[in-house]
């Protein structure tokens, strides 16, 4: 998840496209401007502008490009639903993981470049700003937003009557009939899938993370699904996937009820959920996917045409 701190002194000192943006604070509004785009340096006479960074940062950079504007998205997306919900992060966590996240950088550094560099110099050199102000101005937004997102995306989870399922899946009908019939007659659902399914949750026992309604990419599946009664089996079912046919068995393991609609309770319960069970990728992954369909969110390139 784009929200994940990994990789954060890599962010750090992501070159000249971060020493750029940091002088923009240092040009100032004197600096000359282009085609109506403020300037962020200027070399000679010439302006570099916005427009300019952002057009250099696609196409040098195109995957910590993706990244960042996804990280954008996730935040506007989040902060919607945080005001809807009435969710936001305590002072506490976000000074504990303010904290973890500068010892993080301080070791990083300390890897890096030798035990005699220090994170002050390094955040000076890259942003020109002192190491207080710049945990103020920078990382503690960023990992406002960061945690937000996991509080909303876990906040959905909880809201939605949601599935936990296993899957088997066979390249033909008749052998996926013939795991059924064993499975309706007592064979243990998550050793048939072990054994015989060709999807990588085979490893787990055909084991999916829970998911909710409009979570996955085969309605009619989904439908059959939240049809079926806790310990049910679904199937054999024709998926297709990308022009290529399969067919899938599902046994219901459990249905999780959301919790109740209790403002009140809501926050610290929630906070005691992310303790126990961390946002995981594919619990992110569906929500995002989801969010993003429902507020209609498009992509474009630097030059305003349609991109992903």
């Amino acid at each position: 998840m784009t929200s994940s701190s990994a990789g954060g002194f890599a962010r750090l000192a992501a070159g000249v496209l971060l020493v750029l943006v940091a002088s923009a604070w240092r040009v100032g509004p004197q600096a000359e401007e282009r085609a109506g785009a403020p300037a962020v340096a200027v070399v000679g006479r010439q302006a570099i502008t916005t427009a300019d960074l952002a057009s250099y940062w696609f196409a040098r950079y195109p995957e910590e490009y993706a990244r960042t504007l996804d990280d954008l998205v996730d935040a506007r997306l989040a902060r919607a639903a945080a005001a809807t919900h009435g969710l936001g992060v305590p002072k506490e966590a976000l000074d504990a993981a303010e904290a973890k996240e500068v010892q993080a950088r301080r070791e990083q550094v300390a890897a890096l470049l030798g035990e005699t560099a220090t994170l002050e110099e390094r955040i000076q050199g890259a942003y020109g700003l002192d190491l207080a102000t710049w945990r103020a101005r920078i990382l503690r937004p960023r990992l406002y937003d960061r945690l937000l997102v996991e509080r909303v995306v876990r906040h959905d989870t909880r809201s939605r009557l949601r599935l936990a399922v296993r899957v088997l899946v066979r390249p033909d009908e008749a052998s996926t009939r013939a795991l059924a019939a064993d499975a309706a007659r007592g064979a243990d659902f998550g050793a048939l899938a072990a054994k015989h399914s060709q999807d990588p949750t085979a490893r787990r026992g055909g084991e999916l993370p829970s998911f909710g309604r409009g979570d996955l990419a085969w309605p009619e599946v989904e439908q059959a699904l939240f049809a079926a009664p806790a310990g049910g089996l679904v199937g054999p079912l024709r998926v297709e996937t990308d022009g290529k046919v399969a067919w899938h068995l599902y046994k219901v393991v459990e249905r999780q009820a959301p919790w109740p609609a209790d403002p009140a309770a809501r926050g610290p319960r929630l906070e005691r959920d992310l303790v126990e069970r961390p946002v995981e990728p594919a619990e992110y992954e569906r929500w995002r996917a989801r969010a993003t369909r429902e507020a209609g969110v498009k992509l474009f390139t630097p030059s305003g045409q349609p991109w992903k």
